[in-house]
């Protein structure tokens, strides 16, 4: 096995199908044996009607806050879909961290303000004086509303959009060993915490709790995976997948 800090720990990685595989690539560079558990599956929002309406009054928006890289290509497709051109100003773009300011600006969006803490709830802080401003809140459909709450204790009009869903995925269950055999658990999302233990026998899932801890990518998901009973040793202080990865490499954790 590859020599580094992870060395001889096997991590299980639930996140989305597009992360999952990506996340356990670069635990293997540390050395771990890595096994990427795809637990969510990126799909539109059931009704794209109010998503529709949202690109077609674009300009009417002083700010667009994306919460997420999904979230920017899950516009970004629909404004495709229905030939619709974003323009680049008006309206102001806020973005929840970095990843999601690149892809924004990778698809000629670019981003006016970011939190100095990638937190979604910390994003009304960034965007300054907002009283009756007109905001668009791009997100998931099961995304907390605690932002929307802030933005208008502020004084802003704010219309929150589903722009996808983050649905259960379907992954191979016989890549998975015995539940004793893991040492770490990765969440990503809330939702990777909850379709894990959707997706997994009870037993199965106690006996995960009981001999693995968690890392989560930020306070947000390290909050729903101590609600749902597992041990939290790792949150990023950067909550990104590299900020993920390496704060995994320099916190030990239980082998």
């Amino acid at each position: 096995m590859t020599e580094g800090p992870l060395a001889g720990r096997t991590i299980l990685v639930a996140a989305t199908e597009e992360r999952a595989e990506a996340i356990a690539t670069a635990l293997r560079s540390a050395g771990a044996a890595a096994i990427p558990f795809p637990t969510v599956r990126i799909a539109p929002a059931p009704d794209r009607l109010e998503l529709d309406r949202a690109l077609q009054t674009w300009r009417s928006n002083d700010w667009v806050i994306f919460t997420s890289t999904n979230g920017v290509r899950a516009t970004i497709e629909r404004a495709r879909a229905l030939q619709i051109e974003l323009p680049t100003r008006p309206p102001r773009i806020a973005a929840v961290g970095p990843a999601t300011k690149a892809v924004a600006e990778s698809e000629g969006l670019p981003v006016d303000a970011m939190p100095d803490e990638f937190r979604t709830e910390a994003i009304a802080d960034a965007l300054g004086t907002l009283p009756g401003r007109r905001v668009l809140l791009l997100r998931s459909s099961l995304a907390r509303r605690a932002l929307a709450e802030r933005l208008r204790t502020r004084g802003a009009h704010v219309d929150e959009v589903d722009a996808y869903e983050a649905r259960p995925s379907s992954p191979d269950r016989s890549r998975l060993p015995p539940p004793d055999g893991i040492a770490l658990v990765v969440f990503t999302s809330g939702s990777a915490v909850q379709n894990l233990i959707a997706l997994l026998p009870r037993r199965y899932v106690v006996a995960l709790q009981d001999h693995a801890e968690a890392a989560c990518i930020g306070p947000v998901t390290a909050d729903a995976a101590r609600a749902a009973g597992f041990r939290v040793v790792v949150v990023a202080r950067e909550h990104t997948v590299p900020g993920l990865v390496r704060a995994l490499q320099e916190v030990p954790v239980r082998g």
